[in-house]
């Protein structure tokens, strides 16, 4: 929430930005999600590539949430749960790296 108003007024909240001068994973998220709230879902990969797979994840628990269903997340969570722990991290080490080269960002 205070990300996305500031971001409105073009203030920079991100401290592991303000410290280091260099994007985090998470740097972009704001920008994106705003372009996907107006439907720019191409434009919000240039931001952060995690945004759009991060609404799709956070529409199917809403989904599984209101049937019902959240069990079968919960399971398929637990059964893999090493495995989505490295995903996971490799995904955001990648992301990372993207943003660290991502000139709209800086």
């Amino acid at each position: 929430g205070l990300a996305f108003i500031l971001n409105i007024f073009d203030i920079r909240f991100c401290p592991f930005f303000n410290i280091f001068n260099i994007p985090c994973p998470a740097c972009g998220l704001t920008r994106a999600f705003k372009l996907i709230i107006q439907f720019r879902f191409i434009e919000s990969l240039k931001y952060n590539i995690i945004a759009l797979p991060l609404v799709i994840f956070a529409f199917i628990y809403i989904i599984l949430l209101i049937t019902k269903r959240i069990d079968l997340l919960y399971s398929f969570l637990n059964k893999y749960k090493k495995v989505l722990i490295v995903i996971t991290i490799i995904i955001m080490l990648i992301v990372w790296f993207i943003n660290i080269n991502n000139p709209l960002l800086y």
